[in-house]
């Protein structure tokens, strides 16, 4: 279904704009933004298509707001509302944050050989070593793997959490027990959301690169963090208004459901066949002007489901035709990356 819709939106708009990739040597883009969210004590107000660094030493913080922040590539951390995390180092090779107050939660979809994350929270440092979704909330002094694993170590010790599992951080002796993973609050389905607003930029960033010169037939060259001939990256929709995570080869499904395609997925014939044509799925997009923050949005952008792009109004768009399938109306825009969604 949502290749379909991509399929569509590449037709409509073209590859002229799509040429970039984010090229970066450091952690700590601040991504997109909702409510009230600062670095140190400097409130946000990006524009469309900003994106604020944080930097080393600084803290970035929210109070009736959230936050989402690109780390390594395929490396989403998120922050609810009164929360704060100080920027430790920014390398790829050793990204070390601190969660000072409040919740995060970090979306690992990739983590690439020589990239390191690590979070510090009460005291106990945190190594993510795999994909998978990990919760720590510092006020609690608790980390939650809902998949993957997660080591904790403070001192000599060394505790490993694995799926449905948590650590209490502030007890003298380290140790997990389980906990339900399928129990979520108002904070991990926003986290759900921004996950399938990124997936569905990546599904039309897929398909236009898998046209260009920067594809290989072996994988995504060049574009991303990490550097090597062929690797994943982070990939700007100026459609969607976000970069959005671009395996170099396969499929990345997040915990969430989101799917993220490289784009050798795109000319594989059988997958063309069952995503574009499969099941009677038929969605048609609307396209056309919106509003973000007052300024135009580029006539093309088109999403799933209603939506506003940053902090401006719903796109107008036309009822699309549909795709192998009954047509739907078209929906409104996502919410971008660099703005404020009100």
């Amino acid at each position: 279904m949502r290749l379909a819709n991509a399929l569509l939106c590449v037709g409509l708009c073209g590859t002229g704009a799509w040429a970039q990739s984010v090229i970066s040597a450091h952690s700590g883009v601040v991504h997109y933004i909702e409510g009230d969210v600062a670095i140190d004590g400097t409130s946000l107000h990006p524009k469309f298509g900003e994106f604020p660094d944080v930097k080393n030493g600084q803290v970035l913080s929210t109070e009736e707001g959230r936050a989402e922040v690109l780390l390594t590539p395929g490396v989403f951390l998120r922050l609810a509302e009164n929360s704060s995390v100080r920027m430790v180092s920014n390398a790829l090779a050793d990204t070390h944050l601190q969660l000072v107050s409040g919740t995060a939660l970090i979306e690992a979809g990739e983590l690439l050989p020589h990239n390191s994350i690590t979070i510090e929270c009460a005291g106990v440092q945190i190594e993510i070593p795999k994909k998978g979704l990990y919760g720590i909330d510092a006020d609690a002094a608790r980390l939650r793997v809902y998949d993957g694993q997660a080591q904790a170590s403070l001192g000599e010790q060394q505790v490993v959490a694995r799926k449905s599992h948590e650590i209490a951080l502030d007890s003298e002796a380290l140790t997990d027990t389980k906990f339900d993973a399928k129990e979520t609050d108002p904070f991990y389905r926003w986290n759900a959301r921004r996950a399938e607003y990124i997936s569905d930029a990546n599904i039309a960033s897929a398909r236009v690169e898998s046209n260009s010169s920067a594809y290989s037939g072996s994988g995504y060259v060049g574009g991303g963090f990490g550097g090597g001939a062929v690797a994943s990256a982070w990939n700007w929709n100026p459609y969607f208004g976000m970069f959005t995570f671009m395996p170099a080869t396969g499929v990345y499904a997040s915990p969430f459901g989101a799917m993220f395609y490289s784009p050798g997925m795109m000319m594989n014939p059988y997958f063309l066949a069952q995503g574009a044509y499969g099941y009677g799925y038929g969605y048609g997009y609307g396209y056309g002007g919106g509003v973000y923050g007052g300024a135009p949005v580029a006539a093309g952008a088109v999403s799933s489901r209603p939506g506003s792009f940053g902090g401006g109004s719903r796109g107008a768009g036309a009822g699309g035709g549909g795709f192998a399938g009954a047509s739907h109306a078209g929906g409104g825009g996502h919410p971008g990356g660099g703005g404020v969604h009100r």
